[in-house]
């Protein structure tokens, strides 16, 4: 009698996990599209350079490209890529590069003057005090690159590491 009820238990609860998991990996796959959806162009922000100014959204420049990287000052392939960086910046004088990690703002200075990136005038270093960018554009590890072309709408996005030649060659595609 007991193995009957605890049969019947079953028969309920194994049905409902399931439609749960199901459930949740549609509002999952929902949300994960809304995000990509408001990242097709640059969202509204507000940051702080490491010089204490603020750095927003409009602030973009409206006829260059623009490179957004979620950073982290200790993270080696972040290393790596603004290694590469000082190494090609100056081909690339039509590319607002955006770097903005929610590391102190000496972390940052001092990442950016170990590349010798600090002094480009096309390199902007920012502040993300409390994440908020990082969660407003659902980022979910760093590296994290969002590239836009001159109409701000997206051409590239990835997590992880990834070779800025990539990137680059992503506006290329678009012409």
């Amino acid at each position: 009698m007991a193995k009957n009820k605890s049969l019947r238990i079953a028969a309920v609860l194994i049905p409902l996990f399931f439609m749960g998991i199901l459930l949740y990996l549609f509002n999952s796959y929902n949300n994960k599209k809304q995000t990509a959806e408001k990242l097709q162009s640059i969202p509204d922000f507000t940051l702080k350079t490491i010089e204490g100014n603020l750095f927003t959204s409009r602030d973009l420049a409206k006829l260059d490209k623009k490179v957004l990287i979620y950073f982290n000052p200790s993270c080696e392939y972040c290393q790596a890529e603004a290694q590469e960086l000082a190494k090609i910046n100056n081909q690339y004088p039509d590319i607002q590069w955006i770097w903005i990690a929610s590391e102190s703002i000496e972390q940052i200075k001092t990442f950016a003057e170990k590349y010798r990136l600090d002094q480009k005038e096309n390199i902007y270093w920012c502040h993300d005090e409390m994440a908020t960018l990082y969660q407003k554009f659902a980022m979910s590890s760093v590296p994290f690159f969002l590239a836009y072309d001159k109409n701000n709408k997206l051409v590239f996005r990835n997590k992880g590491a990834t070779k800025l030649e990539k990137v680059l060659k992503s506006f290329d595609e678009i012409k």
